[in-house]
């Protein structure tokens, strides 16, 4: 935490996984004076325990499709430019593990631009006989980053404030966090517990977990299969994860049987990969979100309450252009990412950054306000 007197931030930013993080470095490149909060510390929860690949989504045509594309390319360049020392590039082996996502993957392979060629018999030869017959894609550019070297290095220069924010004051025209005060406040705290009575927008919890290992398995690319597998840029560890578990839930009394997610995981590896002398050396767990509709998230929240005394009618399904809601003031989420948190976070940061730098709209598309109409409606 800064020693010296506590100033009036340009922003705050609450949560510091890697959206929180992205976002606060992409703002102070720009000259803003920026605060970082978060309880639990740098990259603590999810982002920690992502994987943290750099990897195209298999999709076919669609809204989704378009934003990941120009994400990907944005996130290679971001990573590989500004910290290459928390970034490997390695070619990606992604492997259908269904008969649908085969049916994505064959179509995708035929529209995307994106180089990719045929495995070599060096590499076939790792793979176990049900992976070596089932659809592939094997891209000549891929990525790992350190997930929480990168977080960390991200906001090096930031002020951090190790804080639970239990409460948000808006007055005069100010956020005031704590002590702290802002024009602008930034909120990408994942799924973790609301600040404010938004619960219009459509988030669910993923539980993730990741080991870390050492084997004597040479592995030459990144993985994507039944769970995904990679050299990092440490020497010699090897990263297997995340596993998503939409059944757990931290906010419960009950503890996460560690023990049995690493069993999971090495059963699941094995499915993909001959792995030879295995040794876990660390494990990370923690809570991602990502949106009910699959759509990151960007942008202004809806003050609910004073958007339905406005348009009383919204609880009967009349309909009423975004633009005329009450939004709560110079606040904006960002959150939704799901399990692509690492290659999502430049492309919204960036947005973000046009925002509120240079006055620029946010797509509509990424508006967590499309959630607002469904569940006025359920209010009735």
């Amino acid at each position: 935490m800064p020693t010296s007197k506590i100033l009036p931030y340009d922003v705050i930013i609450v949560g510091a996984g890697i959206n929180g993080c992205c976002s606060a470095y992409t703002l102070a490149q720009a000259g803003l004076n920026v605060a970082l909060i978060d309880q639990d510390g740098i990259a603590a929860g999810g982002s920690g325990a992502a994987g943290a690949f750099i990897s195209p989504k298999i999709s076919k045509a669609g809204e989704l499709k378009e934003i990941m594309s120009q994400a990907h390319a944005e996130a290679l360049e971001f990573y590989t430019t500004h910290f290459p020392q928390f970034t490997l590039t390695k070619p990606l082996l992604h492997i259908a593990n269904s008969p649908q996502e085969a049916d994505k993957l064959e179509h995708f392979k035929r529209e995307t631009t994106l180089q990719h060629s045929k495995i070599d018999d060096e590499l076939k030869s790792l793979l176990t006989s049900e992976a070596s017959v089932d659809s592939y894609i094997y891209f000549t550019e891929g990525a790992v980053v350190d997930a929480q070297g990168v977080c960390e290095a991200m906001v090096q220069e930031i002020d951090f404030y190790p804080l639970k924010v239990e409460k948000l004051i808006h007055s005069d025209g100010v956020w005031q966090v704590g002590e702290l005060r802002a024009k602008h406040i930034i909120l990408s705290i994942g799924a973790y517990p609301k600040l404010l009575p938004i619960d219009y927008v459509g988030l669910r919890g993923i539980w993730g977990h990741r080991i870390d290992i050492i084997t004597s398995t040479h592995i030459p690319c990144i993985l994507h299969h039944h769970v995904s597998i990679s050299p990092t840029s440490k020497e010699g560890i090897v990263a297997i994860g995340a596993t998503h578990d939409v059944h757990y839930s931290p906010f419960t009394d009950e503890p996460y049987d560690r023990e049995q997610g690493r069993v999971q995981l090495l059963e699941k590896a094995s499915k993909t990969l001959k792995l030879n002398n295995i040794n876990i050396i660390n494990d990370y767990t923690g809570l991602r979100s990502g949106s009910n509709d699959y759509l990151p998230m960007l942008g202004s929240l809806v003050n609910a309450e004073a958007t339905l005394l406005k348009y009383p009618h919204l609880k009967h399904g009349e309909r009423v252009d975004p633009s005329e809601y009450t939004y709560y003031p110079n606040l904006t989420m960002i959150n939704g990412s799901g399990g692509y948190g690492f290659v999502l976070a430049p492309y919204l940061a960036k947005r973000l950054k046009e925002f509120i730098v240079e006055g620029r709209a946010i797509d509509p598309i990424l508006s967590p306000s499309r959630f607002f109409p469904r569940w006025a409606k359920r209010q009735s």
